[in-house]
């Protein structure tokens, strides 16, 4: 009774956020402020290693600590309103019945004895998703649809979170052409574009395999018996509209209305890629698509606005989250403590020998994650400083960009500042500790593997320099 009782007394996710919030506030008041000095390369302010300082003293108060959650919030603000945008959009294009339809279609033609290729198929959209385009943020508004599936194929809510949440996040970890770590990092060392990607689609595959057999053996073992479900005996009946998704047969609309679903999504993976489409760019399109999608569904203007609006009020929640997680970099950011934790890990660094360095920079770069959990970011504030040592050390920089993939990526399944992760469990109201319970057996397995593809490419001298 009393493990239940603390159980459930875990904090809500945005307790969480705010506790960490108010956490970091008092860190600026006890870690030294530091900074080192930005410099323009190639367009891009990166950091110059050898030129970290103290500075005086910048702490952040009772009122500034308030004051950085609605900051952080408009930090996100282009994020915010993508998600909204698209979890609009996929709300019209969910309520015309076309995407239930073709998912019971799929089961009529494979068995429904084989469901579970179904979880296949879309881990493997989402962990594209994730790998080349590099959208970790577009699981978020999917939401919805993804656990109505899960749910109405018999899974519980955890395997509807894990199949968009865990393939994204692996395909995001090995990204071969993902621009944002990948893209960022390979420019910082002054490596080909993307050069590598043999080994890194190696990577992909590897944890894809990881990521879909765990949740397709968990998924068959709470079959066979529902009260082996992590999730049970939490109360699921917020979820009961998406849960009941009757059988419907499948039209030529319906094919219409799918065609322009995957034409939208195909545009904006496009777009990302060749374009350089930006939030505001993909969330026109995803505006365009829905609309298309609405009138081929025979929906009239005020329906289609009805049903958009709708979407977007369903995602808000945990939307937001992602906002009040960039108050905790905002925090920091104004107390100038950043960058005096990557001093002091990168000393660190120093003291490991040659063949246990790359592993340390996974490490460094995991603990870094939860203080600054953009990929992008991380990349302009740590990768300087990594380069630099990896140079000193003879390892090559091909190898401390995938350690910096390794520790920014797998670390987002399991931190509670990263907005994906919150807003799913936000939206599903599942406690953070139940997330962790569930997911902490992959994320073990992971590491490892990480770590073994760390070193075979030591071994091999992934290059190519």
């Amino acid at each position: 009774m009393t493990k239940k009782k603390i159980f459930k007394a875990f904090p809500h996710a945005y307790v969480l956020l705010f506790g960490i919030i108010a956490f970091m506030a008092i860190m600026t008041w006890i870690i030294p402020a530091g900074e080192y000095t930005r410099v323009q390369v190639g367009g891009r302010t990166i950091v110059d290693p050898s030129s970290f300082h103290y500075i005086q003293r910048s702490p952040v108060d009772f009122f500034k600590m308030f004051v950085a959650i609605p900051k952080g919030i408009n930090s996100a603000s282009a994020l915010l309103f993508m998600i909204m945008i698209i979890g609009a959009s996929i709300q019209l294009f969910d309520s015309t019945g076309a995407i239930r339809a073709a998912v019971f279609k799929l089961l009529d033609v494979i068995g429904h004895q084989r469901k579970s290729w179904v979880i296949v198929v879309i881990m493997l959209f989402f962990g594209c998703l994730g790998a080349f385009p590099g959208m970790l943020e577009a699981a978020i508004p999917f939401a919805p649809l993804c656990i109505g599936i899960a749910l109405a194929l018999g899974y519980d809510v955890l395997v509807g979170i894990s199949v968009p949440v865990i393939s994204i996040v692996v395909g995001w970890t090995a990204g071969p052409t993902n621009p944002w770590t990948v893209g960022i990092g390979q420019s910082l060392a002054e490596l080909p574009l993307f050069s590598g990607l043999g080994y890194r689609l190696v990577v992909f595959v590897v944890l894809m395999m990881l990521a879909i057999r765990f949740v397709l053996v968990y998924g068959e073992r709470i079959q066979r018996d529902p009260t082996l479900s992590v999730a049970n005996g939490l109360d699921m009946s917020h979820l009961r509209d998406i849960q009941n998704m009757n059988t419907e047969v499948f039209t030529i609309r319906h094919g219409f209305i799918l065609l322009t679903f995957a034409v939208t999504i195909f545009v904006v993976v496009f777009g990302a890629i060749k374009w350089g489409f930006g939030f505001f760019e993909m969330s026109a399109v995803y505006i365009i698509g829905s609309i298309v999608g609405g009138i081929i569904a025979g929906y009239g203007g005020n329906e289609i606005a009805e049903k958009l609006i709708g979407g977007g009020q369903s995602i808000f929640v945990g939307a937001i989250a992602v906002g009040l997680a960039r108050g905790i970099s905002v925090v920091m950011e104004e107390g100038k403590i950043i960058d005096t934790i990557v001093m002091g890990l990168a000393r660190v660094m120093d003291i490991l020998p040659p063949w246990l360095s790359a592993v340390g920079m996974f490490i460094m770069q995991t603990f870094v994650n939860f203080f600054i959990p953009s990929g992008s970011g991380q990349a302009l504030v740590t990768l300087p400083i990594a380069l630099p040592v990896a140079d000193i050390i003879n390892l090559k920089r091909q190898i401390a960009i995938l350690a910096f993939q390794f520790g920014d990526g797998l670390s987002n399944l399991c931190y509670p500042t990263v907005g994906v992760v919150i807003a799913y469990l936000i939206y599903t109201k599942i406690p953070f500790n139940t997330w962790l319970k569930f997911v902490m057996p992959f994320v073990w397995k992971a590491w490892v593997a990480a770590i073994a593809l760390l070193l075979i490419a030591t071994w091999i001298g992934y290059g190519p320099f």
